[in-house]
Parts: C-alpha cells; structure tokens; sequence
C-alpha cells in the first residue's frame, strides 16, 4: 500500500472499490459517456485528469499505468528501468513498453503477467520515493536502462540524465548525473547482463546534447559512419551571440540543426511568441548564421529516425 495519500489519487477509480460500495451502475455509465477512460483491468482514470499537449500524452499514459499498477498491488512496489526512467522524466526515443517493471529478489516470488515485467535482481536496490511511487535510484535506473535497451533509447536517456533538469510547468528539477558516478554503478553490479553494452552507451552519451531529437541524430550520424559533429557551439556576428547551434562541423563548414516541433509550439520554447513569430525568428537566425558563411542543414523526427534521409541531409560531409 502507498505510504502517503498522492495528489493524483482523486484521478483514478478502481472496480473493486465500486463494487464494494454498490455503485458498478455508476461506474458503467461514467466509462459509457467518457467520463471514465480505462488505464488497465480494474482501474479507470476521470477524462480531465487527462494531459492536454500532445506531445506529452504517451509519457502521461505510461505514467498513468504505472499508478494504476501501484494502486492494484498489495504492497509497496518498487519500479525499475522504463517504469522508473519514466517517474523520473527521463525521455523515450520511440513508445514506452505496454508493461512496467517491477525490481524483486528472487526469493519473494511472483512472475511476470499482462500488466507487470518483474525484473529480478539479488536484492532489492536502493529506491527513493517520488511523487507517491517508490522507483529505483536514479544512477540505477540509467545503467539499467543503458544495458537492458536499444543503443538509441539508451543514449537519449543518459543524455537526459548527464545534462540534468530544470524545473519548469510540469517537469520537477532533476540534478545532473556525473558520468563516473554511472560507470561506478555498472561496476558495482559486476557481472551483470548487458554490461558490455552499457559500458558503450556511456561512453558515446554526452550531456551536452539538448533534446532526445539530438540525441537520436547523434547516433544516427554514428551509425552512418559521419564525423561526430561539435556539439552546443556558440556563433557570433557583429550583432552580437547569434544562438548556439546543435551540430557543427568546422571540417565541413557544416551547421546542423534538429528541429521537433516543439521549438515553434511549445511555452517553454518559443518564450511566449506565437508559432509564427517563432518561425519568423528562426528564420532571421538561420540568415545571419549563413551569412558567416557556414552551410545550414535542417532536419526532424522523420529524418532522424531514417538513416537515407539523414545522410541525404548531410551529404556535405562525404
């Protein structure tokens, strides 16, 4: 059981407790007209509690289940690698899993089902409680992530968590992690699966990367055999810090830039312009830093999930 009543509990409705208290009519006619949207087997969550940006509900969904799961368990879990990375905010390269691990020792017993992966380790590790969920420590939850996922995800992940979080809307503040402090965990797990691998997302991970989009791109340009680019270099003209740009190879004469959506959408991003002023103020920087000289080569989500259409935005650097 939770130790503590969380701010978020009022969101969630669960079957059992309808039924014990006579309302089941109820509870069908509040998931009839919407009222009530299923989060797994048992427990519904009220349609406002909901998150309105859309480029935040996977990650609200995932975090739903999470809670969900906490809410239908006997006793306290203690969520592990994705489930734990996502309590974290700690961002996904692509869909967060259908189910949530569950860090338990061998000896407690319990298997996996529909709803949980139980990750099985010789003891339990040390956990922090966040927000009304127990979840592994943070320098855990990395290295767990690191060698149990995609080189893609794991990278976008430790990035995240090298370059740290300021709080602001709906993110906590999350301090930075120090890349000894991650190869010192591995190393405390000693023979542990996925060690190898973990060992070699640590070291291509690199805190200075901006988003989960730059990250991805990063490994894209790995994978394709380019340069590894300069990352979060500052540019100059007579008018003064141009802005910093995401990818610059000086080799080249190249500047690259990813663009999510998010950089014209968002509040946090656009610093309360409108999409167009952002757009139009984009394309004012993107003037004075070819003016320099340098070549600008822009790209998204979709090329930077596409090796092809990657590489044919940096066909300057072959």
């Amino acid at each position: 059981m939770l130790n503590s009543y969380p701010k978020w509990r009022d969101e969630f409705v669960l079957s059992r407790e309808q039924r014990a208290l006579g309302r089941q009519a109820e509870l069908v006619r509040d998931v009839r007209r919407g009222a009530l949207v299923p989060v797994t087997r048992g427990v519904f969550r009220r349609a406002e509690s909901r998150e309105e940006d859309a480029a935040r509900q996977a990650d609200d969904a995932f975090l739903a289940l999470i809670r969900a799961t906490q809410l239908l368990a006997d006793n306290e879990l203690v969520f592990a690698n994705l489930a734990a990375a996502a309590v974290w905010q700690l961002p996904i390269v692509g869909r967060w899993p259908e189910r949530v691990s569950v860090a338990i020792a061998p000896a407690s017993g319990g298997r996996s089902n529909s709803r949980i992966a139980r990750s099985y380790v010789g003891h339990l590790p040390p956990s922090v409680e966040i927000d009304g969920l127990r979840v592994t420590a943070l320098r855990r939850t990395v290295v767990d992530v690191a060698r149990t996922c995609s080189f893609e995800v794991a990278v976008a992940m430790v990035d995240a968590a090298l370059h740290g979080q300021e709080a602001r809307r709906a993110l906590r503040a999350r301090p930075a992690v120090a890349a000894t402090a991650l190869a010192q965990e591995l190393a405390a797990l000693r023979r542990v699966p996925g060690a190898a691998k973990c060992r070699g997302v640590l070291e291509f991970a690199d805190g200075r990367s901006g988003s989960p989009g730059e990250s991805l791109s990063r490994v894209g340009i790995h994978r394709l055999g380019l340069p590894a680019p300069e990352l979060q270099v500052p540019f100059y003209d007579r008018g003064g810090l141009i802005g910093v740009v995401d990818f610059w190879w000086p080799q080249a004469n190249l500047i690259g830039e990813f663009d999510g959506v998010g950089k014209y959408l968002r509040d946090e991003f656009t610093n309360g312009r409108t999409p167009a002023e952002a757009v139009i103020a984009e394309k004012h920087r993107e003037d004075r830093l070819r003016a320099l000289g340098p070549g600008v080569a822009r790209w998204g989500w979709m090329e930077a999930r596409s090796l092809p259409m990657l590489n044919a935005k940096l066909v300057a650097l072959r």
